[in-house]
């Protein structure tokens, strides 16, 4: 197999090393040391199998030349060599289709590691972004619904792009509930490591010594309870990929092991005293501001680094909100199925109250009320009364009274306020709002507000809403 490689750096010492240790490793291996050099080399063949790339050259950036490469070249590997901690350029080079990076200064096993994935695995050719290419995203994803939101949009493409590398590490960061795993899954399904495992293990569920002991495994007489030696999930991923959720409540020690695995691709497992290599992406999630508790101290901040080379940022449900109908009727279809329930659609005014609400809960608060529905109710079409409304008005209770309170505090003057005026103004405008909610519905307005149907009438009659 050729094993042959461009070298591009300005930096005569590194340059030196490289051509050394590469040819001492069965490489062969051309060198430029400026962008117009790294053209000529190109431009004379033959294409190299790989390009090691430096991000800032003499005559202009190492980007550019990535993105001739795209251009030309689509299906050569190229990795880029940055400076330790420039995330921002690291994002940008991955994004635009670079294989991988390596960080300066240079790690000779880690470098090899990479070589080695660049030119044994067959690597997608990077594709334009557009709504069409995301739906490919969901080929082998199933039951993973697309969005309508643009920023959802926005997330799918930068996932895409993501997953064209298969072993930079991701940080994935939004709400609990808003569907990381599911970003996960579809990275490692839309990448060269789909064919081996996707394993995941939460943080937060564990104490330290069980996760050390999950994450690394220990050898036999490690500590009272290992009578036998236990693989860990580091080398059970092993050319897979390894999803680290709610990564911001990991010990400080066990950070510190994982720094080494991010680092060197090499571990120990508990007790033990032999190097295991393995080759495995991380992925890992947080519902935790990492910047905030990297300064309280809680998180390693060279951790935080190595981890954030590739961000994506889930927004919240409430902050996409052309998702709502969309997701509804998915899960309320799942359920229907499954419960021999003949669930449609959902009409207009239970679309609306579902649109209107804050789900502090996210999708996932979404999915399980989906499937109290379609366990407990029957018909073709959700209707609004049909939608358990316990948590909806719990928390919507409790934001208008927080309103209220607020509005008080702040406007309540020293001789004293009509408590009889604000308390009608008050019940007029809660009124109005369940009936709009309602579509005119006098029966579904009672339900909302709780109130029988007489009521409701003889209070609208007294606001001249009738």
């Amino acid at each position: 197999m050729s094993r042959r490689i461009l070298v591009v750096d300005d930096q005569e010492s590194i340059l030196f090393f490289l051509r050394k240790t590469l040819e001492a490793e069965g490489f062969e291996v051309v060198s430029a040391s400026t962008a117009h050099e790294a053209r000529e080399v190109l431009g004379r063949g033959p294409i190299p199998d790989v390009v090691l790339l430096d991000l800032k050259l003499p005559d202009g950036s190492g980007l550019t030349i990535l993105e001739e490469l795209q251009r030309d070249e689509p299906d050569l590997a190229v990795v880029m060599m940055t400076a330790f901690g420039d995330v921002d350029t690291s994002v940008r080079a991955m994004k635009m289709g670079a294989f991988d990076y390596v960080n300066k200064p240079i790690r000779l096993e880690e470098l090899l590691s990479i070589l080695d994935r660049a030119l044994t695995r067959s690597r997608p050719k990077p594709r334009a972004a557009g709504g069409e290419e995301n739906e490919s995203l969901f080929v082998r994803a199933e039951g993973i619904v697309p969005s309508a939101s643009p920023r959802m949009q926005g997330v799918y493409d930068l996932v895409r792009r993501i997953s064209v590398s298969d072993s930079s590490t991701v940080l994935i960061q939004g709400e609990s509930g808003v569907g990381k795993d599911v970003v996960a899954n579809l990275i490692h399904q839309n990448s060269p490591r789909a064919d081996h495992a996707l394993l995941e293990i939460n943080c937060a569920s564990l104490p330290e010594a069980l996760l050390e002991s999950e994450l690394f495994g220990h050898e036999r007489g490690a500590f009272t309870d290992a009578v036998n030696e236990k693989v860990g999930l580091l080398e059970l991923a092993n050319k897979g990929t390894l999803f680290l959720d709610e990564i911001g409540e990991m010990s400080l020690p066990v950070q510190v092991k994982l720094l080494r695995v991010l680092e060197k691709m090499s571990f120990r497992r508990v007790g033990g005293i032999k190097d295991i290599k393995v080759d495995v992406r991380i992925l890992a999630a947080t519902n935790r501001d990492l910047k905030a508790a990297v300064a309280e101290g809680t998180f390693r901040e060279d951790l935080y680094y190595r981890l954030n080379v590739l961000p994506i940022h889930i927004p919240p449900l409430r902050e996409r909100p052309e998702d709502i109908p969309v997701l509804s009727e998915h899960f309320l279809r799942v359920y229907s199925e499954r419960f021999g329930k003949h669930f449609q659609r959902i009409g207009d005014g239970a679309r609306h109250l579902l649109m209107d609400y804050g789900w502090p809960g996210n999708i996932r608060e979404l999915k399980n009320m989906m499937e109290r529905v379609a366990l407990l109710e029957d018909g073709k079409q959700l209707e609004l009364e049909q939608i358990p409304m316990g948590g909806v008005e719990e928390q919507e209770t409790r934001d208008v009274i927080r309103s209220i309170e607020q509005a008080i505090t702040d406007a309540i003057p020293d001789d004293g306020l009509d408590f009889e005026g604000l308390v009608t103004e008050l019940e007029r405008s809660l009124i109005e709002k369940a009936y709009r909610a309602a579509d005119g519905n006098q029966s579904r307005t009672a339900k909302l507000l709780r109130l029988n149907r007489d009521k409701l009438r003889y209070r609208m009659k007294s606001f001249e809403l009738l």
